[in-house]
């Protein structure tokens, strides 16, 4: 390790140790917002982050979705923000995108979802660890690289979005797709302990099936929806038994009273796929399993795709990134952070697929195939929030220093 490595990481440790206090209140600020999606209401942290970003000499960009393209994506409303920090003329752009929207808490909580709660060196809330932590340390990071700004040259970027859960497509989809952005290189939302490359693909669909409704009173003059759709539930419950790769039934919704037939039976499904996997053809097999469970003739069936994701792929610029961020990790982690490939399917994904360098780097939990807790308890450590603020502020300045 050279004088010079030692000295960025002892610098990056020092501003970071003096910022420690205003990271926990940021976070536990945008903790006690509930941004689940769905059913996705995020316009009002958007705002309010905004707001504290202007506060603290940010320029702050809004990227609003149309309408329209949002309705799509079944979202009414989303807003992006991106910040842009230029240090010198040329050099690289650094994109670092952490989202907000989290997954819906759940049950099974012994402390408040959105109270923020600071306890024995960690703090509990939903999107604690996965992404606000992300987007907490991103911003301190940048305003750390800040304080050497005459000894760096290019541009860093903080992509703050709202539409993880739903894809991602609403969020960088969007800003790359409308040229508000073109980073040479990315970081997304991750864990302190590991690097990812490599990510899962997904495959995602919406089944509707359409009968009539009738009171209940007199069934025979309606056409039942779910009974329609028990055959398909019954071919995929086998289907799961015997996959491979995780498959599930997510959601259901069928009927509108307990005293009428069901005119509608609608239900997601959610497949994920291997390395070698195709989402084109991961679809066709779960459309031919579907239609061929399909038998009541007087009802109708639709399949629509919602999102379709393939596998990402780590790439030499990919790896180059991450062995990079590995190497201050490391050392600021005092044990081997390593560089993988993992179970996960991240928004991030579209920046890798527009052949972008991206790598998955943050402050979450121990290693990324551990997840969020489907319902209760998601913590994030605060030694990890420091230490994840730490290594991307020194992997930041060996990105942007010249030569």
């Amino acid at each position: 390790m050279g004088d010079g490595t030692r000295q960025r990481r002892a610098w990056a440790r020092n501003e970071v140790a003096n910022l420690s206090r205003e990271m926990v209140a940021m976070l536990t600020d945008l903790v006690q917002h509930n941004t689940e999606n769905p059913p996705g209401l995020t316009e009002d942290i958007i705002a309010h982050l905004a707001d504290l970003l202007e506060a603290r000499g940010h320029e702050v960009e809004r990227h609003p979705v149309p309408g329209p393209f949002a309705r799509r994506h079944g979202r009414s409303e989303v807003t992006n923000l991106i910040v842009r920090k230029r240090f010198g003329n040329g050099g690289p752009t650094v994109a670092l995108h952490a989202p907000l929207d989290t997954l819906p808490a759940g049950a099974g909580w012994h402390r408040d979802p959105f109270g923020g709660e600071v306890r024995e060196g960690r703090l509990y809330g939903r999107g604690s660890s996965d992404s606000k932590g992300d987007a907490v340390a991103y911003i301190f990071a940048l305003e750390t690289l800040a304080l050497r700004a005459e000894r760096l040259w290019g541009q860093v970027e903080l992509h703050l979005t709202a539409d993880e859960e739903s894809g991602g497509s609403l969020g960088p989809g969007f800003l790359l797709s409308h040229g508000l952005t073109r980073p040479d290189v990315a970081i997304g939302p991750g864990t302190a302990h590991q690097v990812v490359t490599g990510q899962l693909g997904v495959l995602q669909l919406e089944v509707l099936v359409r009968g009539r409704q009738a009171h209940a009173s007199r069934p025979d003059a309606g056409i039942d929806a779910l009974v329609a759709a028990l055959p398909v539930l019954n071919a995929l419950q086998e289907a799961i038994a015997g996959s491979p790769h995780p498959l599930s039934v997510s959601t259901m919704r069928a009927g509108r009273g307990v005293n009428l037939v069901a005119d509608e039976a609608r239900f997601t499904i959610d497949r994920r796929l291997a390395a070698d996997e195709k989402a084109d053809a991961a679809e066709a097999a779960l459309t031919a399993l579907i239609t061929g469970a399909f038998t009541d003739t007087r009802a109708s069936l639709e399949i629509r795709r919602l999102t379709a994701a393939d596998p990402v792929q780590p790439t030499l610029a990919s790896n180059a990134l991450a062995a990079t961020i590995s190497s201050h990790a490391t050392a600021v982690m005092e044990k081997p952070v390593p560089v993988v490939n993992a179970p996960v399917v991240s928004g991030a994904r579209h920046y890798a697929e527009a052949g972008i360098a991206t790598a998955l780097f943050g402050a979450g939990s121990a290693t990324v195939a551990e997840g969020v807790p489907a319902g209760g308890d998601e913590f994030i450590a605060l030694v990890d929030l420091d230490r994840a603020t730490e290594t991307l502020a020194a992997t930041l300045e060996t990105l942007l220093t010249r030569g």
